[in-house]
């Protein structure tokens, strides 16, 4: 078992990405959150691969970087699995059942719902209360991934000189970091945030990565919808090496620097963003079709791509649904190294990680 569901100190939240470590150190006071240490770090190409752990020496040396730049002296963490590798299903179990009955119940019960061998899975479950048409039985969320999605990310921590104190699911790590998303906050346990009045769910948050965009439909502050795409930030960077015959590295380098040929907007960046656009609206038309729902209130874009210059503006005219990108950050204090500008432009970067770290706080 896991411990993804417990929460007992404070710990870094670290986000290993398909081209980045983003890690956070987080403090509260009372209802109030702060930055108290944060740094991004690139991964070479190569690090990853099928968002996992490719080259072990690479993605640790990333996360010590990150650690020593970020000057955080905390020693534990919290890491994320990708919500593509985890399967989660919901059992009935009989009611009354204590911690150890109820763990050996779970063992039985997910057997045979899960397409892999146990012996090759990690599983973690938490009860969700009563079932409501038979309160004899109470409902349990089992949630399931094979050992080689954590063991890996376990390992670069462990290398870099962290222990991983709890791992999570990158679903669920945005939607504890959601009660922060500026115009939109969920009234949590202990939080003294509100959501703002006439804001209506459910809610569409966009992450969209280097390799891959995540959509996730929220409803009353919890996850209910997912759907992955392979389309991320990356192949604007690949556009940009195609089109100057440039090396990957300068791409990239050329693109965060806002460094580029004066062609560069009309000929790259606007076509790349009508296709993002496109892209999230077509995730957006899967979601309605397959739901009851016809609508949603608004679209927060979070993760490396919601950088790129008014791509939220793009896909508010693609989809006639209200975007902007997504600040963590808004509500939140800094400690003193950390400086407010680059807080509220990196911000959408440190979705996952945010939330990580805003575990061991509740």
């Amino acid at each position: 078992m896991l411990g993804w569901f417990n929460r007992k100190e404070r710990w870094l939240g670290i986000d290993i990405g398909d081209s980045s470590v983003k890690l956070i150190e987080l403090d509260r006071k009372g209802p109030e959150f702060r930055v108290a240490a944060m740094a991004v770090e690139p991964l070479p190409q190569g690090a990853m691969a099928d968002r996992s752990p490719a080259d072990l020496d690479q993605v640790s040396a990333a996360v010590k970087r990150a650690l020593k730049i970020s000057g955080s002296r905390l020693k534990k963490a919290a890491i994320a699995v990708p919500t593509s590798s985890i399967i989660t299903r919901t059992i009935a179990m009989p009611a009354g059942l204590n911690e150890t009955e109820l763990a050996a119940g779970v063992l039985v019960e997910a057997a045979p719902l899960i397409p892999f061998p146990l012996e090759e899975t990690y599983l973690d479950f938490q009860v969700q209360g009563l079932s409501q048409n038979h309160p004899e039985t109470q409902d349990v969320m089992v949630v399931a991934c094979r050992k080689e999605n954590v063991d890996l990310r376990r390992e670069a921590l462990k290398d870099a000189g962290l222990k991983t104190a709890v791992v999570d699911v990158e679903a669920y790590a945005l939607e504890n970091a959601c009660r922060l998303l500026s115009g939109w906050r969920v009234q949590l346990p202990g939080d003294g945030h509100q959501p703002p009045p006439g804001v209506s769910q459910p809610l569409a948050l966009v992450d969209m990565g280097a390799v891959v965009t995540t959509l996730y439909i929220l409803e009353d502050g919890r996850v209910i919808y997912t759907r992955e795409q392979g389309f991320g930030a990356e192949q604007l960077i690949l556009s940009i090496a195609a089109a100057y015959d440039w090396p990957r590295r300068q791409a990239e380098l050329a693109g965060r620097a806002g460094e580029l040929p004066a062609g560069f907007e009309p000929e790259l960046l606007s076509p790349f963003r009508k296709l993002a656009a496109a892209q999230i609206g077509r995730m957006l038309q899967f979601f309605f079709s397959s739901s009851p729902v016809s609508a949603v209130e608004r679209i927060r874009l979070v993760g490396g791509g919601a950088l790129i210059a008014d791509l939220d503006r793009a896909v508010a005219e693609h989809t006639g649904i209200p975007t902007a990108v997504g600040n963590l950050f808004d509500p939140l204090g800094g400690a003193v190294p950390v400086n407010r500008p680059s807080l509220e432009r990196e911000a959408p970067l440190f979705a996952v990680a945010c939330g990580l770290a805003l575990r061991s706080l509740d």
